[in-house]
């Protein structure tokens, strides 16, 4: 064991004092470079809307939601999560009701949590089917559009999403 005057004489970087002190250091420069590293490659998802942005704010386009209300477009959304039914009933003032729905449940938080479902039309009637899959778990906003993507239909909801019906129905943006 060495004494203090050991210690004393020994070169700056040998002393016990200056491993503590480094501790912090290099703890601070070990998660900061790991984080910078995480926040380089997990890209963040992009919202699924219309919004863009203009000089220094975003703005969002409403066009296909005044679309939906100039049409009185109302849907009842039923999901079933345990055996991925999907089924939506279209109302509205449409001449020729679309063959094909895109049913899309987005997440608040990340892209890749996303479910979009293509519901097809059961013949001759505003009634379309569909399935899930993957079960739905979390807040997602419901939003429904026709193929051409020209009006569409949006909601929150919430679960639990068991056997649950929703209401939409296009509102004044």
């Amino acid at each position: 064991m060495k004494t203090q005057a050991q210690y004393a004489a020994d070169p700056w970087y040998k002393q016990p004092w200056l491993l503590l002190a480094m501790i912090p250091l290099v703890a601070a420069l070990i998660s900061g470079t790991t984080f910078l590293t995480l926040s380089i490659i997990s890209a963040d998802g992009i919202v699924k809307n219309d919004h863009y942005r203009m000089a220094r704010g975003y703005f969002s386009d409403t066009t296909k939601q005044e679309v939906a209300f100039e049409k009185n477009i109302s849907a009842t959304v039923s999901v079933d999560n345990v055996t991925g039914d999907l089924s939506v009933a279209l109302r509205g003032d449409l001449d020729l009701y679309p063959e094909y729905l895109t049913l899309d449940f987005v997440s608040p938080t990340h892209q890749k949590y996303d479910l979009s479902v293509n519901l097809k039309q059961v013949i001759n009637q505003p009634f379309y089917l569909g399935s899930l899959n993957a079960p739905l778990n979390g807040k997602r906003y419901l939003m429904i559009s026709n193929e051409t993507d020209d009006w569409r239909l949006t909601t929150q909801i919430d679960p639990p999403y068991n056997q649950s019906k929703y209401q939409l129905k296009a509102k004044k943006p």
